[in-house]
């Protein structure tokens, strides 16, 4: 079991759920970790490390300060220098801030670390670097909740401008299904007007090819008297210029209106745009992430644009 964090077989450590436990009780869960023997334990073992003299006085991590995972020299030689790999750190040089052994050659004056360790676990430095990790851990904690916030803040905009251009598509679908109501009945409305006068036109040809047909048959009816013919010719040539006159009026008349679709420069612009109906604009926001989010809020941070100008 030596080397294992906790003391644990290395069947037990290759099965581990990643939780810690008790290096006096291997199959036991630990709940508290003593910085001064850097051990895990179980809660029966931490009411012992509490009331034994030897250890009564050492620093017990539990509760929300308790580590949920294995601390950096647990299971190693922290004492181990690492120029020296035979020598142990017990020399502490204060100008250099430096952790030393007694085989490093370095003459400034040095501290002998069991003299000046007494007690170390609540010393105003060790007590100012766990507040240090509190307080980043608590950013940390707060930079989370700002992720969270902001990423609530995307989804809500997404859906926010899809809505938006869903509408916006629906407004134009309207739009142009009454404009093409619109087109669609006034052809027919100049369709049936042409049709209307071209019909009349037709049934005034009619009447002029019977008067003149008419006319015909009386003249044919008198080729076997001269006398008849000559005064039928005479009236059947008055009929004729009259229904000539008819016919050339009927000739000169413009028979229908020319019509061609013309295509609106806005909708021409529109087809021709390679950004379609809308375009969405993303603008980086610049500060701190909780800044950016409300440049989100704020409806900034996207912005439709529509090309209809």
């Amino acid at each position: 079991m030596a080397g294992l964090p906790g003391g644990l077989s290395a069947s037990m450590a290759a099965g581990s759920d990643d939780s810690m436990y008790c290096k006096l009780c291997p199959t036991v869960k630990a709940t508290a970790y003593c910085l001064r023997c850097k051990m895990y334990l179980c809660p029966r073992c931490t009411r012992h490390h509490k009331i034994i003299p030897d250890t009564a006085s050492h620093k017990i991590l539990e509760g929300d300060k308790f580590p949920s995972f294995y601390a950096s020299g647990h299971g190693e030689d922290v004492r181990q220098c690492p120029d020296h790999p035979n020598e142990e750190i017990k020399l502490y040089c204060p100008s250099h801030d430096a952790l030393c052994c007694f085989a490093c050659n370095d003459p400034c004056t040095k501290h002998y670390i069991p003299q000046i360790s007494n007690e170390f676990h609540e010393s105003s430095e060790y007590t100012k670097l766990t507040e240090e990790f509190q307080s980043s851990e608590d950013k940390i904690k707060d930079f989370f909740k700002e992720i969270d916030t902001c990423l609530t803040t995307v989804e809500s905009i997404n859906t926010k401008v899809f809505r938006e251009f869903t509408i916006y598509k629906a407004q134009i679908m309207a739009y142009i299904d009454q404009r093409e109501k619109e087109l669609l009945a006034e052809l027919k409305t100049i369709r049936d007007r042409d049709t209307a006068a071209l019909e009349e036109l037709k049934s005034t040809a009619k009447t002029i090819q019977a008067d003149l047909r008419e006319a015909h048959t009386k003249l044919r009816l008198h080729e076997d008297n001269s006398h008849d013919l000559f005064i039928a010719t005479k009236r059947v040539q008055a009929l004729l210029t009259k229904l000539k006159t008819s016919l050339d009026d009927i000739a000169n008349k413009p028979y229908y209106h020319l019509v061609d679709l013309h295509k609106d420069p806005v909708a021409e612009k529109l087809l021709a745009n390679e950004k379609g109906l809308a375009q969405v604009i993303s603008t980086p926001g610049n500060g701190s992430l909780f800044q950016d989010c409300l440049y989100y809020q704020s409806a900034v941070y996207y912005c439709i644009r529509f090309y209809l100008m």
